[in-house]
Formats: structure tokens, sequence, C-alpha cells
């Protein structure tokens, strides 16, 4: 979920902010901020999903070795999404480059972020007897 949503964020980005005008009768930067909403939904419940806890009962040793993501980096990252989505911003887009830089390091924090956190649970999945 997390990475379908990033892909529509980005996908939709481009439309939103590159592209003026209609295609078949629908307003591109219309469509594109949508896309972007729809991504932006589905990575912020694929992020709240890291802070959840696994289905199933562990006991023992299977319990201490899950690993789950700290509360502070799930609202981190969640902030990190709204910002990149989010037509407010420190430096605004019309001041190129710095005004998508901003936005661009936001995200790549996020992706480094996101795969920081699926190495950490996998590596404690394999430890699960």
């Amino acid at each position: 979920m997390v990475w379908l949503g990033l892909v529509l964020v980005v996908a939709g980005a481009v439309p939103a902010l590159a592209v003026d005008g209609d295609l078949g009768g629908v307003d591109v930067t219309v469509a594109g901020a949508a896309v972007m909403a729809v991504g932006a939904v589905l990575l912020v419940a694929g992020i709240l999903r890291l802070r959840g806890r696994r289905r199933g009962g562990l006991s023992g040793t299977a319990a201490q070795a899950y690993y789950r993501t700290s509360t502070g980096k799930v609202v981190a990252m969640v902030i990190a999404v709204v910002y990149i989505v989010s037509p407010v911003d420190l430096i605004p887009d019309v001041f190129l480059p710095f005004g998508i830089v901003d936005d661009a390091t936001a995200l790549t924090w996020l992706l480094f972020a996101l795969g920081q956190e699926y190495t950490r649970r996998s590596r404690a999945d394999r430890r699960v007897p």
C-alpha cells in the first residue's frame, strides 16, 4: 500500500505541477491533484499500518523479535507526506529551483525512512523462530 501510494503521489505531481490544459474534456491539473490526493491517502494509511501490531498470538522470543516503528517516526513520515502534497511550503514552488528542492528533500527522506523501516522489519521477521 505504501509503495502504490508513493507511485500515485509522484505520478500525480507531474501533471498537477507541470502540465496545463485539458485532455478529453478533463482538466489535467485537477486530475493530477486528484491522483496525488488518492496516493497520499494510501501512503498515510500504509505508514499508519507500520505502527500496528502483528495479527495472531506472539509469545516469548517471537514477541521480542517483532519490530514496531516508533510513534515519532510514524508522525514524522505522515507530516512529510502532508508537506509534499500540500500547496503550502516553506519555499513556494514559484521560486525555481529552490521551491522544488524542499519538496524533493522531504520525498527523499521519506523514501529513505520507509526503506529503513522495511529493512528492519524483514530482519526481525527472519529472526522469528
